[in-house]
């Protein structure tokens, strides 16, 4: 209800003086949006043909130490623009696992980290994650989550301990919870 009566703060585009700014939304599933898009489903989410814009994106992107717009945790330069970013749970998404299952896509870039399966790890949401370069670790998307599920063996608790790598040998996960 509060954030009905919230008041955004900045404009779209708008000019400081020395570079144009913009304000994005990453979902936990990868896809980024324009903060002040009303309907934030896959048709409003960059994608496509704006894959260059993405790919820089997320190359620039870091902590936001501008001390401006502090809502905004994450920042990425793009030239003369500043990109201010917030996200539902983390800045990179690991929305898909590469046809080779060495290496994971970033959102909808066509960026690809290496893939390793003994560093993934549950939160008790009960969201998987992977480590990342950037913020330390990312978030995996659902779907992707669940493509991964039938290859893990869980403890007591239900929390995964074991990965089964698609050579057939199991992988103990590092980080396990207990």
């Amino acid at each position: 209800m509060a954030r009905i009566f919230q008041r955004r703060c900045y404009t779209q585009g708008q000019y400081d003086g020395k570079f144009r700014e913009y304000f994005y939304f990453i979902n936990h599933e990868g896809m980024l949006f324009l903060e002040d898009s009303r309907m934030k489903n896959f048709t409003s989410a960059y994608k496509g043909i704006r894959r260059i814009f993405l790919n820089f994106f997320y190359k620039k992107l870091r902590f936001n130490e501008t001390k401006r717009f502090e809502e905004f945790p994450y920042i990425s330069h793009c030239g003369r623009e500043r990109n201010y970013l917030k996200c539902d749970d983390r800045p990179i998404v690991y929305t898909q696992l590469s046809e080779d299952r060495k290496s994971l896509r970033v959102g909808q870039s066509d960026i690809f980290h290496e893939f390793q399966p003994s560093r993934l790890f549950m939160k008790e949401s009960g969201r998987l994650y992977h480590p990342a370069p950037f913020a330390d670790f990312a978030l995996l998307r659902d779907k992707l989550g669940d493509q991964l599920h039938p290859r893990f063996e869980f403890d007591a608790h239900g929390f995964p301990v074991k990965f089964r790598h698609w050579n057939g040998h199991l992988v103990e996960l590092e980080r396990v919870r207990k």
